[in-house]
């Protein structure tokens, strides 16, 4: 992947997370979170990272959590609790866009792609990977 996409890709993840977690956070930006959380997820599973899957499930079951909140009313947040565990996923991504080809983030764009309009709830337990958490 090109250096200044990946940096770009990078600065993005980055600053979502920036603002969800000072209590800045919007729907388009937990939508942000969670394609990096499935992007990086798909990347791993094309054999680039190393992240404990269930790290993947818990950050996955954080934005359930900070959406449910946002939608009674309160605000759009992630909790302190779950910062670790996003800054994982995030230092993963980072590692992923420095290292694995550029087919293989396109591969996964594409799957998250058909995950978004196969009205499953999550791509997590629908891939090699998934299956042992």
């Amino acid at each position: 992947m090109p250096e200044c996409a990946a940096r770009e890709i990078s600065l993005v993840n980055h600053l979502s997370f920036a603002a969800c977690r000072s209590g800045a956070g919007s729907a388009y930006l937990f939508n942000e979170l969670i394609r990096l959380v499935y992007l990086s997820f798909y990347v791993q599973d094309a054999g680039f990272g190393d992240t404990d899957l269930m790290i993947y499930a818990s950050v996955e079951a954080a934005v359930e959590r900070s959406l449910e909140r946002a939608e009674s009313g309160r605000a759009w947040m992630l909790d302190a609790e779950d910062l670790p565990l996003f800054e994982a996923v995030l230092r993963e991504s980072d590692r992923q866009l420095a290292h694995a080809p550029r087919h293989v983030h396109i591969g996964a764009r594409e799957r998250l792609e058909r995950f978004a309009t196969s009205g499953r709830a999550s791509p997590l337990r629908a891939t090699k990977l998934g299956r042992r958490l």
